[in-house]
């Protein structure tokens, strides 16, 4: 099958976001071996890509030019010139002795420089992973969920704190939701799960034991099983009947968890919401749970 047609059956599936890295991440498992090569060339390196002509973009890549032409335009540009002006303009990478603390944010910035670069790092994440979820598999988790007998998620380090979050929502609309921060604990609650339950593994990477081998458990008892993951052909993708993609570009020692975590989370309130919505009781369960909480309040002694 030509480039052309390939492309034109599986493009649009794809969901492309606006940062070219992100489009290359997005796209980059729909894509021919041949605009696979020149799609990893830009992903290392987009500075030195962009300073390519094309011909040198084709040869590095052991491609034609046409091939680097149609890889541009599988990313969402008119062509390579296009491509390369997004590459220089994305910034590029920083030498290992200016790698920033996260999010671009260097050991000059003040309080206030950083509260607005992690706001528009943070922010931008949110787009992205808004741009990259699939619609249709967003819907297709939340009505696996609303319908459970019982969910676990198993999340490790930033991805754990996202677990967390998502048993505390569904548990406070009466679902039975475990979250599993711990990997033999993931793995005992994994074993006993069985058709009907739904699982989901969170992590960015997609490769972290932790999560990976629960997740691939609870698929092994019968139970469905849903990844939310950086790259949808991750190892933990591959474990998934579902998989929902979030954006998170490294910036530095610990933006990856950042960015991830932010766009996780984003997911996490996407699927609560979605449940919430299915779940006929959940409304109430939701006011009575405030009203527990509000009442406990109210009883504490003055200064406690």
């Amino acid at each position: 099958m030509s480039d052309r047609r390939s492309r034109s059956r599986t493009a649009p599936e794809v969901r492309v976001p606006t940062d070219v890295v992100d489009r290359v991440r997005a796209v980059l498992p729909h894509l021919s071996p041949a605009q696979s090569r020149v799609a990893a060339i830009v992903q290392a390196d987009p500075p030195a890509a962009a300073a390519l002509t094309v011909d040198q973009l084709a040869t590095l890549a052991s491609t034609s030019v046409a091939t680097v032409v149609r890889a541009a335009r599988s990313l969402g540009f008119e062509g390579y010139p296009q491509l390369r002006l997004a590459l220089a303009a994305h910034g590029g990478s920083h030498p290992a002795a200016t790698v920033p603390l996260g999010a671009q944010i260097t050991e000059s910035d003040t309080g206030a420089a950083v509260l607005a670069k992690l706001a528009a790092f943070e922010s931008q994440q949110l787009r992205e992973t808004a741009e990259l979820i699939d619609p249709a598999a967003l819907d297709r988790v939340v009505a696996l969920v609303a319908a459970a007998r019982r969910v676990d998620v198993y999340g490790i380090s930033a991805s754990g704190l996202v677990a967390l979050d998502l048993m505390q929502k569904l548990t406070r609309i009466g679902l039975d939701c475990r979250a599993h921060t711990e990997h033999d604990a993931a793995l005992v609650s994994a074993s006993l799960l069985a058709a009907g339950d739904v699982a989901i593994g969170v992590s960015h990477g997609g490769s972290n034991p932790g999560t990976l081998k629960p997740l691939a458990a609870a698929r092994g008892a019968g139970a469905t099983t849903v990844a939310i993951t950086g790259t949808r052909r991750s190892a933990l993708g591959r474990h998934a009947d579902h998989v929902l993609v979030t954006a998170g570009r490294e910036f530095g020692f610990r933006s990856a968890a950042m960015a991830s975590r932010t766009g996780q989370l984003l997911v996490v309130d996407a699927i609560f919401i979605g449940v919430a919505q299915r779940v006929p009781d959940a409304r109430a369960a939701l006011q009575r749970t405030y009203d527990a909480v509000s009442r406990s309040g109210r009883a504490r002694p003055a200064g406690a």
